[in-house]
């Protein structure tokens, strides 16, 4: 009995707190702590010396702002459309993957190919030729 209260208790709670999750506004995602995450897991996943550090950090850093000045410039013109967005992400890693392609050593690049990074740069190779840009 006293679990089937708490249960009850419970739901009532999660519904009463529900309406004031929502109307929060959304979050920005804090773009640093995404860039430190990202050179982590390249780190490791890549085995990258002390300068491809150095060259990826700043690239991370580069295009991960730029891109998020441009969403932010777009946003302001009132652009709802989730394809514009994509645009502009697809074209900032775009960049950001020929960049690293020169850091990176061949075994390096293969292996990045190989990975999970490698088939999301396919298909954003393909949306960025079914753009025709």
């Amino acid at each position: 009995m006293k679990s089937h209260i708490l249960s009850i208790a419970l739901a009532a709670a999660a519904l009463l707190s529900a309406p004031l999750c929502l109307a929060q506004e959304p979050q920005e995602p804090d773009i640093d702590k995404i860039i430190t995450a990202q050179l982590d897991n390249l780190t490791k996943t890549f085995d990258l010396d002390e300068v491809q550090v150095f060259f990826v950090d700043s690239i991370l850093q580069a295009n991960y702002h730029g891109m998020m000045d441009e969403n932010d410039r777009v946003r302001k013109t009132g652009a709802t459309n989730t394809d514009t967005y994509q645009a502009i992400a697809d074209k900032w890693m775009d960049i950001n993957d020929k960049a690293l392609e020169r850091v990176f050593t061949k075994e390096q690049w293969a292996k990045y190919m190989k990975s999970g990074y490698g088939k999301e740069k396919k298909r954003r190779d393909k949306r960025i030729a079914e753009r025709g840009y």
